[in-house]
């Protein structure tokens, strides 16, 4: 089959592919935005994690250089004390820490790892805490004898200040970088929960965008559809040759059109209308010729009735006219006696020629009969029609056939 066969053009021009197409957008769009979010709590769990983490580390240094810092300080004040007042106790190490468990600056190069600057920063740190347990462990020593007692403070003197001082400075620093990545780290992972929470707000707006573009769409499409739903049920109830009503639109509408008379405490009339000789015309003229016809006398009856009158196409050449409101039978006799008349005139066709044909038309009256039973009563007056020689009307009670009858022979 061709791209442009016409099943494919009729799907493409029908409602229900517009439908399709809002789904698979739908669907497109919803398959987007759960990849976008996939995408964006990915992103933010990954730097959230890697902030944590930073943040942790940095924290931990801290405190190491912090309980470090607090180590020495306490050799030093042990030393200190010790050379003031020559108390083997103030040089007891389990007092400042316990045993196997000390801060060193070996262990701090360890903690911070990769980072160059800090390495570097701290690379002199290492030999000043040996020079300074050196010198603690050498004033243990001569206070275990009785001879390195009487003198400390001479003892002490030149190692001890300028290499605190130097801890003291590679410390503060090591603790500023480490704060100042701690900061860093903080204002980083502030940043990146205000752009997630940016790119979800963006998000949120493009879902509700596109809501209320699919939600418009849809709307358009509902209302194409109920137009549609219209349109198919007023040609289902549609003759497509002639226009006319068809017998699904009598039998949908058949309250509406006895009750005008019901309420009017009147009668309605309904007429079973047959052309006559209308098979001739298809054999000798053609079916095109045929149509021609019907439409003509579709035409013809219309141009005869009221707004208020329906005249419908039951199939091939027969119709039925309902009249919604008559005074008496005189009356529906009057209207059956134009449709006679009328459809009797030659029918025009092409190429300058005609077609005659006749009608036989059986009316009945009634208000509070259904239409099918009316029908079946105006089909018998018709039949009585044909059987006086067509082209004539009769009536379906015993007193509508009071007046005189029309007949052309």
């Amino acid at each position: 089959m061709s791209p442009t066969s016409p099943s494919t053009a009729a799907d493409t021009q029908s409602v229900f592919h517009g439908f399709r197409q809002v789904l698979r957008k739908g669907t497109l769009i919803y398959a987007l935005i759960v990849a976008a979010l996939a995408v964006m709590i990915g992103y933010q769990y990954q730097r959230s994690t890697e902030s944590v983490r930073a943040v942790d580390h940095a924290r931990r240094v801290i405190a190491y250089i912090d309980s470090l810092r607090t180590y020495l300080l306490n050799l030093d004040s042990a030393a200190r004390k010790y050379a003031e007042r020559p108390d083997p106790a103030y040089l007891d190490l389990s007092r400042i820490c316990s045993a196997g468990n000390c801060p060193s600056a070996g262990r701090l190069l360890e903690l911070v790892g990769a980072d160059a600057s800090q390495t570097a920063r701290l690379a002199p740190l290492p030999a000043l805490e040996a020079a300074l347990e050196t010198g603690f462990v050498a004033l243990q020593e001569r206070a275990s004898t009785a001879a390195g007692a009487s003198a400390p403070a001479r003892e002490l003197a030149g190692f001890d200040k300028s290499a605190m001082e130097q801890i003291h400075r590679v410390l503060i620093e090591a603790g500023r970088a480490e704060l100042a990545r701690l900061e860093a780290g903080e204002k980083a992972r502030v940043h990146d929960q205000t752009l997630m929470a940016a790119l979800l707000g963006v998000a949120i707006l493009w879902t509700g965008l596109a809501l209320i573009g699919l939600y418009r769409e849809t709307v358009r499409l509902i209302g194409a559809g109920v137009e549609a739903e219209r349109t198919i049920r007023a040609l289902s109830q549609r003759d497509p040759l002639t226009g006319l009503p068809n017998r699904r639109f009598l039998q949908e509408n058949e309250k509406h059109l006895l009750a005008v008379a019901r309420r009017a405490k009147k009668q309605a009339a309904v007429l079973a209308v047959d052309l006559d000789d209308f098979k001739a015309v298809n054999d000798r003229l053609g079916h095109a010729a045929g149509d021609a016809v019907l439409v003509a006398a579709a035409r013809r009856m219309s141009q005869l009735l009221r707004e208020t009158d329906v005249v419908a196409r039951m199939g091939g050449d027969e119709f039925v006219i309902v009249l919604g409101m008559v005074d008496n039978a005189a009356a529906a006799r009057e209207v059956a006696n134009r449709v006679v008349a009328s459809l009797r005139q030659p029918v025009p066709l092409a190429e300058g020629r005609s077609a005659a044909v006749g009608a036989s038309v059986g009316f009945v009256l009634g208000r509070d009969e259904t239409l099918e039973t009316l029908l079946k009563r105006a089909d018998a007056a018709l039949y009585d029609a044909k059987r006086a020689g067509k082209n004539t009307c009769r009536g379906a009670g015993p007193g509508d056939d009071t007046q005189p009858r029309t007949r052309t022979a």
